[in-house]
């Protein structure tokens, strides 16, 4: 597995490393890097022998800790300005702070256990759905009660949903292969917390400019360090 890992990190950063190289913004090569992700996964998918339990309406994973990329959440607000009316945007804002609030009070470590209702989750579905962060593209399981009996028990860490261990090694790679292209490129490929950048992306008109130049893009945000 290790192979196929290493040639399918390889292929994505060739690829996005020349559709990032002299673009201003990373909107563009991240979108075609996304539909090139979609391709692969529904193959590997459709190729395993084990299929996944994740079925639209089913949410229980949207209650997890998201982190993003700053070329991520860029483009969410671009994706968001096009197809959401103000007053989606303002309700989405006010959810996220609302989460974030919560967070800059407790750990990182009891960020994970505790259940926070995605901003982006309308109806039991996925408001951004084309533009998901890889970290959300890359999360399946394999056993939907599992992942409710998570939901209902956020401290147990102990409970497993299971995975397609050949889909998630391709999800793995395929994402390395994106964010080392854009660090190879200069920008900036720090792990932000979800709700923190958002509302940095919309209540500053910065962000995009540091982005471009390499610096770091949110200031306010919670930065996570791995």
């Amino acid at each position: 597995m290790s192979d196929i890992f290493q040639t399918t990190a390889q292929h994505e950063y060739q690829r996005s490393a020349a559709q990032l190289k002299g673009s201003k913004d990373a909107n563009s090569a991240l979108e075609k890097s996304y539909a090139r992700y979609d391709n692969l996964i529904a193959t590997a998918f459709d190729d395993a022998t084990t299929k996944p339990a994740c079925k639209a309406g089913c949410a229980f994973c949207c209650y997890y800790k998201v982190e993003a990329r700053a070329h991520e959440i860029l483009l969410i607000k671009n994706y968001m300005n096009k197809n959401f009316s103000a007053e989606k945007i303002v309700a989405v804002l006010q959810q996220a702070a609302g989460n974030a609030e919560i967070i800059r009070t407790i750990t990182p470590e009891q960020h994970l256990t505790t259940n926070l209702k995605c901003a982006m989750l309308d109806n039991n579905q996925c408001s951004i759905y084309p533009v998901r962060p890889f970290r959300c593209r890359n999360f399946h399981s394999t056993d939907a009660l599992a992942c409710e009996a998570s939901f209902n028990n956020p401290a147990d860490m102990e409970i497993a949903t299971g995975m397609v261990e050949e889909v998630a090694i391709l999800a793995d790679a395929h994402t390395q292969g994106f964010e080392a292209a854009a660090e190879q490129a200069g920008r900036d490929n720090r792990i932000y917390d979800f709700n923190t950048a958002l509302l940095e992306v919309f209540a500053d008109d910065q962000p995009l400019k540091r982005y471009q130049r390499g610096k770091k893009t949110f200031q306010q945000a919670i930065e996570v360090i791995s």
